[in-house]
């Protein structure tokens, strides 16, 4: 059995850092493969020149290429977080140094203490557009991208880059924001498809992290509820076979604020996708997105 891929993407800034250590933490757990991405902002044609030579002669970190400095901190990190292999004098095991032409990407790679691939990449374009091109051309089974933590129509409308990769990735999401460590996880269910598929993740997630697990199901009116509670209840069976313990939780009301209420006392919430496609979710609204977009703790979304 392969080993999941996880890829995280890092911008320096704090709450970018702060989904980095989670991802991190997370990923050393699950044993996973780790690539964290930076995406340099397009470089303006009087620099094109002086980049073509800089790629010609990578060969130490110290090089004055854009975005390296942020792909040096994401490596002091996961040190930090012994996710990268230390030799013996404490220093990454490197697998090769920083190259150009990897998959499109600036990339050093590095070995975990399991055998892991941890992946540095770096590249150049529009933030959201190269998330997206990343996720498609290497078969990640998550991104992991940190968010402000706002709330706004503005946000939700227009988009911010968490919400645009949360919306258009072909793998499942987890937007990381006001991140806590108080180790309870909110599973929600409805019974379909995809909502199983996010029962199975999130029970990973949570043994992981060692976590309390709250299972929730909302009806949308009370003829309905009773189904809810048959969903909570299939969900608890599974309960034992990851050695986790919980409860259920069945309540009446419109899913996505139900569900967004239920988030500001968990560290995550985990829901399956919208079943629309892209533009429809979009214009008729997501459970999903409306609570990644409003929900004030990380929102893990099972593709």
């Amino acid at each position: 059995m392969r080993s999941m891929k996880f890829l995280i993407c890092y911008d320096g800034k704090e709450y970018s850092e702060q989904a980095l250590r989670f991802g991190g933490k997370v990923a050393k757990r699950l044993d996973a493969d780790v690539s964290v991405l930076y995406v340099q902002p397009p470089v303006s044609s009087f620099n094109r020149d002086e980049l073509a030579i800089a790629h010609k002669k990578l060969s130490e970190w110290e090089i004055d290429l854009p975005g390296v400095r942020f792909l040096k901190r994401a490596q002091e990190i996961l040190l930090e977080l012994d996710v990268v292999m230390r030799n013996e004098n404490g220093e990454a095991v490197e697998r090769h140094p920083l190259k150009w032409g990897i998959k499109g990407a600036f990339e050093t790679h590095y070995l975990g203490y399991h055998g892991q691939n941890i992946r540095l990449r770096l590249r150049e374009g529009e933030v959201a557009e190269e998330i997206l091109k990343e996720a498609e051309e290497n078969a990640y089974d998550l991104v992991i991208t940190g968010s402000r933590g706002h709330r706004g129509l503005y946000r939700f409308f227009l988009g911010s880059v968490a919400q645009r990769v949360a919306q258009f990735a072909p793998c499942s999401v987890l937007v990381a924001k006001n991140i806590k460590e108080d180790d309870n996880v909110l599973i929600c269910t409805d019974g379909s498809p995809g909502a199983e598929k996010a029962e199975h993740w999130g029970l990973q997630i949570a043994r992981a992290l060692g976590a309390e697990v709250t299972i929730l199901s909302v009806a949308e009116n009370e003829e309905k509820e009773e189904s809810a509670r048959h969903c909570t209840e299939r969900v608890q069976k599974l309960l034992a076979d990851f050695q986790l313990s919980g409860k259920q939780k069945v309540r009446v009301g419109r899913p996505s604020e139900v569900i967004i209420e239920e988030a500001e006392d968990h560290d995550i919430v985990v829901l399956g996708a919208s079943r629309r496609t892209g533009v429809s979710r979009f214009l008729l609204g997501s459970v999903p997105l409306k609570v990644s977009a409003y929900g004030l703790c990380p929102v893990l979304i099972v593709r």
